[in-house]
């Protein structure tokens, strides 16, 4: 029984390695899969054959290059923009609700403010899901959270069954993540950081995230925080965060907190074009604190990359100054380490699209 067991596992993890190939390189022939993988050609056709009959990769055009044989190569493709999902993605000051395909084409999006009432949120999301049900047949939903699902000590909404809810509520199945977490398994699967060895992630908006990749995958470990930037304490003597502490980098230097210090609501890019000397001040002080938590963490990691985003790189001049101070901060990185998330802009329903990708797509169990 065992052995049947470990068998089966290889199987997923082939039929798996196979799907993340095809996203990353293309169209693909059965040959060259089985060459990328160390497959035989036999094992090969066995599993694009189930994924075939599955709905999951398609064949295409016929290679213009023969092999020995003097067959030409069908070419194959994935079937991801004919499966849609539905997303819930919570922000600090606004939830976002989302019809997207699993290609990573947004179809339709609502905001609504922030609320800790889950009961209002999984309401809001069934009347958005009932709006888009005639057009679209969901695969799942992607929900995207603040802290860690089911979380007791700190979170959104501290509820160890959000899970369950939604799924009750939808009528779907429910995958739910870390919003910072999610949106980086979408840099992994649509972006242009693909299987990095070693990447650290810095999310800067209302609030402060991070996350890490090592090998490929994001890392969690032991502890749901680990790496959390955002819960560094840089001011002992500061405001109470929403751990718990006092003086988190999230409390002292997230969007929020710089607008309550200038005492403006205004958008970024015009509170900037009209910054006096105290305010601009006020505003290098926060960059250089989010430099200094950044270059620590990179040097402790030893990354390959730093990739920046959030609603605070929406302003270029906010960018190049964070960039160019943690490269002052750390000599031994270069400018090509540190850039803005080619998603940057999607990070409102990115995340809940990839979790669902990663769940319901790329390492669904097969047959």
């Amino acid at each position: 029984m065992a052995k049947g067991l470990n068998l089966q596992q290889i199987k997923n993890e082939n039929r798996s390695s196979l799907l993340y190939l095809l996203n990353s390189r293309g169209e693909m022939s059965r040959k060259e899969l089985a060459s990328r993988l160390g497959l035989t050609p036999a094992a090969v056709t066995k599993i694009c054959n189930s994924l075939i009959d599955d709905g999951f990769i398609r064949e295409g055009a016929e290679n213009a290059l023969q092999g020995k044989s003097g067959r030409r190569e069908i070419m194959l493709s994935l079937c991801l923009s004919d499966k849609y999902i539905i997303g819930i993605n919570a922000e600090k000051d606004s939830i976002t609700f989302s019809v997207s395909s699993l290609d990573g084409l947004l179809i339709a999006s609502e905001h609504t403010a922030f609320s800790y009432d889950l009961n209002f949120v999984i309401e809001k999301a069934k009347e958005f899901k009932a709006k888009h049900s005639e057009a679209y047949s969901f695969i799942g939903a992607g929900v995207c959270v603040i802290g860690s699902p089911g979380e007791n000590d700190f979170g959104i909404w501290k509820d160890n069954e959000i899970k369950e809810k939604f799924e009750k509520a939808l009528r779907l199945p429910v995958v739910i993540e870390n919003n910072v977490k999610a949106f980086v398994e979408g840099e992994l699967i649509f972006g242009k950081v693909k299987n990095p060895f070693s990447v650290l992630f810095l999310k800067w908006g209302p609030g402060i995230g991070s996350a890490i990749v090592a090998d490929g995958k994001v890392f969690s470990g032991s502890d749901s925080s680990v790496a959390e930037i955002g819960h560094y304490i840089v001011n002992p003597g500061g405001v109470k965060c929403r751990c718990g502490r006092f003086g988190c980098l999230e409390t002292e230097a997230g969007e929020n907190a710089i607008r309550k210090e200038l005492n403006s609501q205004k958008p970024l890019d015009e509170l900037l074009e009209n910054c006096d000397n105290d305010s601009m001040n006020i505003i290098d002080h926060k960059i250089d604190m989010v430099a200094l938590a950044v270059t620590n963490t990179a040097t402790i990691l030893s990354t390959d990359n730093i990739v920046f985003f959030g609603t605070m790189f929406n302003n270029q001049i906010i960018a190049e100054k964070l960039k160019k101070q943690c490269l002052r901060y750390n000599t031994n990185l270069t400018p090509d380490f540190i850039k803005k998330s080619s998603l940057n802009e999607k990070s409102a329903y990115i995340g809940c699209c990839a979790i669902c990708a990663k769940h319901f797509f790329f390492e669904a169990n097969g047959r």
